[in-house]
Formats: structure tokens, sequence, C-alpha cells
């Protein structure tokens, strides 16, 4: 791979690592019934498999796997 090729990857790598941190947080979901209550979600644990898949391979292109 060329040096700009190399350039963006990381600048992708980068995007995704700051887009895990951003929904990284907590939130909390209503939960009606008789008597209101709330439950944990956490947004970063629906998509890190997915986000682990993408960083794998743009570090298998980086390497020349």
């Amino acid at each position: 791979m060329n040096e700009l090729q190399l350039e963006k990857l990381e600048l992708i790598r980068n995007a995704i690592n700051d887009l895990y941190k951003k929904i990284d947080i907590d939130l909390y979901e209503k939960v009606s019934a008789a008597k209101v209550s709330y439950k944990l979600k956490r947004p970063s644990g629906l998509i890190t498999e997915n986000l682990q898949y993408i960083v794998k391979h743009l570090n298998e292109l980086r390497d020349g796997e």
C-alpha cells in the first residue's frame, strides 16, 4: 500500500475510535408496569462486535496481511 492509502486507513480507524467513544455512555430505558422503573442500556454494546470486525480488517490491510 502507498502512503496515501495508509493515511486514509488511519483516518478511518480514528473515526471509528471516536464513534465508539461517543456512544460508550449509559442510557436508561423506561419500563412501564404498575411501578415505573428504568433498565440500563449501553448502545456501545450493540455495535462492539461490528466495530471490532472493521478494525481487525483495517489492521490487516495496513499491515499487508
